[in-house]
């Protein structure tokens, strides 16, 4: 651990929480444990873990910010996609939209009413499944959604569109190091004050050729996070439906990007609006997250029957399906005009060069029919980055 991290680890012991305090008690009943476990205590205990404690954790009074706070024209937008894509599978009568990690549903509600105007053939065809281990918020939701704590509670469907949106950079990972030509794993373990890490065996068998069907070299001092939920996680989606198309929308990167030696891991915190790399500060109060990893995402995909229809950056998308569209010509340029620039303002930050629109990548897999040609696509196509077999 580097002594940073180390200094903050002993500075954070004051905020350890509920969920500290349980990972601290299981540590000392049944030894040291990986990092899997520590992240998933600290993100989902059922007391006191981050996102199952009831608390703001997105939005100015959250911990973080959203594309779907930033502007509503991003819900909009993606309804574009969700309507070319029921074209594709031939305007079926009965459609699934599937959101898993819906938080507040606003993804969704946006994408319904963007098609309720747009496309009334597809509304009408429309169930909308929201899924959300937080359960349903207080706002009323129209008839034809209905809300789900677990992917396991869906059934089956004809046709679905099932898409995510920050999600799996939120799912346990392991954490590795590769040192004297041999992959480690790194545990956490607790010293009576401070929780830290020490090196071990590796916990699951998948780790040990993670990186070879990644086509990534380990390079001496390696350490990172590698996510073997994601996988699991797209092979549910994938049983979800017979035609279709799974959609992910997450930062991260190809695994020769993300594994390079310009990189040494991507696990970050989000607290009260600032980002640290000290997952074990604010135990149970923080978001802890990791780049997505699209090469072998896209993998597991395939392997589970969902081909790659296209990845490309959020800006490249969006700008594919048209998101330009929506600019609004200022009444004028004096106050009253201030509504539309503040809008055309937001709009841009959801394609910035260097922010947003580059920092998030869009992936589409399909399933059921031939590999389709998508308008957010039409842009640029980067699914050559990820260097499938």
């Amino acid at each position: 651990m580097p002594e940073s991290r180390r200094a903050q680890s002993r500075a954070g012991q004051h905020r350890r929480g509920h969920a500290g305090d349980a990972i601290a008690r299981r540590i000392a009943e049944s030894g040291p444990i990986p990092f899997t476990g520590f992240m998933e205590a600290a993100l989902y205990a059922p007391q006191g873990g981050y996102y199952t404690s009831g608390r703001q954790t997105w939005g100015p009074g959250g911990d973080y910010i959203t594309s779907l706070d930033v502007s509503p024209v991003f819900a909009r937008t993606l309804g574009r996609q969700l309507a070319e894509c029921w074209e594709l599978l031939g305007s079926p009568s009965s459609f699934e939209l599937v959101e898993a990690g819906a938080g507040r549903g606003w993804l969704s509600m946006g994408m319904l009413e963007y098609v309720k105007g747009a496309c009334p053939g597809l509304y009408d065809a429309l169930a909308v499944k929201l899924v959300e281990l937080g359960g349903p918020p207080e706002a009323a939701m129209p008839e034809k959604v209905s809300w789900h704590r677990s992917l396991d509670e869906l059934k089956p469907a004809h046709a679905a569109f099932v898409i995510s949106n920050e999600l799996i950079d939120s799912f346990p990972v392991h954490r590795v190091k590769f040192t004297g030509g041999e992959l480690k794993e790194l545990f956490v373990d607790f010293n009576g004050e401070s929780f830290f890490e020490k090196e071990g065996s590796l916990s699951d068998a998948a780790l040990a050729g993670y990186f070879q069907r990644a086509g990534v070299e380990p390079f001496e001092g390696m350490t990172t996070e590698v996510n073997l939920e994601a996988g699991r996680w797209i092979r549910k989606a994938s049983a979800l439906f017979s035609r279709g198309f799974a959609v992910t929308i997450d930062y991260g990167a190809p695994a020769r990007e993300l594994y390079s030696p310009e990189r040494r891991g991507s696990l970050h915190c989000h607290f009260r609006h600032t980002l640290n790399d000290n997952p074990f500060a604010n135990i149970g109060e923080q978001d802890i997250t990791s780049h997505v990893d699209f090469t072998t995402l896209a993998m597991d995909g395939m392997d589970a029957g969902l081909p790659v229809t296209g990845f490309t950056t959020q800006k490249n998308f969006l700008l594919g399906l048209g998101i330009l569209e929506e600019l609004k010509t200022p009444a004028s340029l004096g106050v009253e005009g201030v509504d539309e620039v503040n809008f055309n303002r937001a709009l841009g930050a959801l394609i910035s060069p260097g922010g947003m629109g580059d920092t998030f990548k869009v992936l589409v897999q399909h399933k059921g029919m031939e590999r389709p040609r998508l308008r957010g696509f039409s842009f640029k196509d980067k699914t050559r980055s990820l260097k499938l077999p």
